[in-house]
């Protein structure tokens, strides 16, 4: 298995291959090292690695936890030392080599109230056509309506960022952090799965060339 610092020297390369710029790399590289710091001596596993991130999120800043989360689960597999599956992402293209940066808040309340204070009310539209799905296979109003608030919240973290799977995956993310419940949480997840689709195939008419990737 990889000594900690090759993984990492490895992780940063493979990034900086796939147009990361020195300074992405750079922040990236400060921020996997306080989490391996805090992995010292733990076994190479699932469970110490999940533990060992819980600790490095706790203690990092409310603005610095996206990347902080991005980067840990981009590393993951560096630290199983499974390559096998790294080649598999990397042709899927599912490693980030841009450090979004969104407006995050200390609650999805405070988010959405972020979202009336700016007027933001720029929703592409993927946004209507699948809610007007959901509305015409007999989905309840009020099912609708929450849907409706967490792909608008989604959409107002993805505002000006480039129109890429990458893009998406880190704005979930970051609404992820908004959230109080792991079972939120697994809501979140199959309400962006789903939408997915129609949020890459029905963009802004200036979004229409350049789509690509996957969501995990």
């Amino acid at each position: 298995m990889a000594a900690l610092k090759d993984a990492l020297t490895a992780y940063l390369h493979l990034i900086e291959r796939l147009g990361a710029t020195p300074d992405v790399v750079a922040a990236r590289r400060e921020l996997l090292q306080k989490l391996l710091d805090g992995l010292a001596g733990k076994r190479r596993d699932v469970d110490s690695y999940h533990a060992g991130v819980d600790v490095f999120l706790a203690g990092c800043p409310l603005q610095e936890k996206l990347l902080a989360v991005t980067c840990a689960r981009e590393f993951f597999y560096f630290w199983l030392d499974d390559m096998k599956k790294v080649m598999e992402i990397t042709s899927g293209a599912g490693f980030t080599v841009r450090n979004l940066d969104m407006p995050l808040q200390g609650s999805l309340d405070a988010l959405l109230q972020l979202m009336r204070r700016t007027g933001f009310q720029r929703y592409p539209p993927s946004l209507g056509l699948y809610l007007g799905k959901l509305f015409e296979d007999g989905m309840a109003e009020d099912e609708i309506r929450r849907r409706e608030t967490l792909l608008q919240a989604l959409l107002f973290l993805l505002d000006s960022h480039p129109f890429h799977a990458s893009s998406y995956r880190m704005a979930v993310d970051a609404l992820l952090l908004h959230l109080d419940s792991q079972q939120d949480g697994e809501y979140l997840r199959q309400l962006v799965r789903e939408y997915f689709p129609h949020w890459q195939s029905f963009p802004f008419a200036s979004q229409r060339l350049g789509a690509s990737g996957k969501i995990a």
